[in-house]
């Protein structure tokens, strides 16, 4: 499988670093210039042709537009230009593994980002980002949704939805430690996370991060119900909410909870016969300042109303 390589010493926009990464895959070494196209190079990015007259103006316009940009700061040197054909010299589009770092990323993973996701350049660029911290050696790292915002210049919101597409598409995982810290601070520990398929390793390496940390278990528990009688009250305007950004801001964080909760141990019950899940809470009704405030809380333990032993949590599906 071709993969794609990407100095992390570049200076580079969301859309200028999956190009770049494309003609870096795409270009050879017996050559001194590389015939592309912008047809080819969408291609291989969503392995599919793309309609630049509807759906796909906007990748379109994206790998146009990355390309001048690209040119401008002298990045890559085009020589000729027909239209949406390239001729574009090799210089530039090499990188050297001896003397500088770099991230590399296999073009079945940028496939599967373009062809599924809603913001792929965007998605994509957090990726690599996200790709790039990961301890080479161990295949795992433990960064702080903090650090990430800080990093990177995204939202915790952000963060929060890129890393659950990421997770859904099977591309990373998240290890979600039970322990918090036992020095009077009490913060939960950091998240371990790596690609998926090095899941395992992600895990042995989580618990040794784990052990290197004087460290608590904790377990919260969650009463499900209590909650929906707070969000039945808040959708119809209970005054214990007005003017209480504190107060909507952590029933906020409950029915976060609540939702997450969910994806692990549905409510069952029946109506009309037919097996029937319960339902998410629609945290639209929320104020977006209400929301952002509460989505602070990256890889929080879903809570139950019943402990699992640590074998049973490491064997529940990965959301985010």
């Amino acid at each position: 499988m071709l993969k794609l390589f990407l100095g992390r010493t570049k200076e580079i926009s969301i859309t200028e670093l999956p190009v770049m990464m494309v003609l870096n895959g795409l270009h050879s070494g017996k050559h001194d210039y590389l015939f592309t196209s912008i047809s080819e190079i969408s291609y291989t990015m969503t392995g599919s042709w793309i309609d630049k007259r509807n759906n796909d103006r906007r990748l379109y316009n994206g790998i146009k537009d990355a390309l001048s940009t690209l040119a401008e700061r002298k990045m890559i040197t085009i020589l000729d230009q027909n239209g949406d054909n390239y001729i574009i010299s090799n210089k530039g589009l090499e990188v050297n593994t001896d003397k500088e770092k770099f991230v590399v990323v296999e073009l079945w993973e940028m496939q599967k980002i373009f062809s599924e996701s809603s913001k792929p350049f965007n998605v994509f660029t957090f990726y690599v980002n996200l790709i790039g911290t990961i301890n080479n050696k161990t295949n795992e790292w433990h960064m702080s949704q903090d650090e990430m915002v800080s990093l990177w210049g995204a939202s915790k919101r952000t963060v929060n939805d890129y890393l659950e597409q990421l997770e859904n598409m099977h591309l990373i995982y998240i290890h979600r430690h039970k322990k918090r810290r036992s020095n009077g601070t009490y913060q939960k520990l950091n998240n371990s996370y790596g690609r998926y398929c090095d899941k395992d390793a992600v895990i042995a390496e989580a618990v040794k991060y784990s052990d290197t940390i004087e460290c608590e278990d904790f377990v919260e528990k969650l009463d499900r119900r209590a909650i929906k009688l707070r969000y039945n009250a808040y959708c119809e305007g209970a005054k214990k909410y007005r003017n209480n950004f504190n107060g909507e801001v952590d029933l906020c964080r409950q029915c976060v909870a609540y939702n997450k909760s969910l994806k692990y141990k549905p409510v069952e019950g029946y109506y009309d016969g037919e097996y029937k899940q319960g339902e998410l809470l629609d945290l639209s009704v929320f104020p977006d300042d209400v929301r952002n405030e509460a989505d602070d809380n990256w890889g929080d333990p879903v809570s139950m109303e019943h402990d699992f032993s640590v074998e049973e949590m490491l064997d529940m599906p990965v959301m985010g």
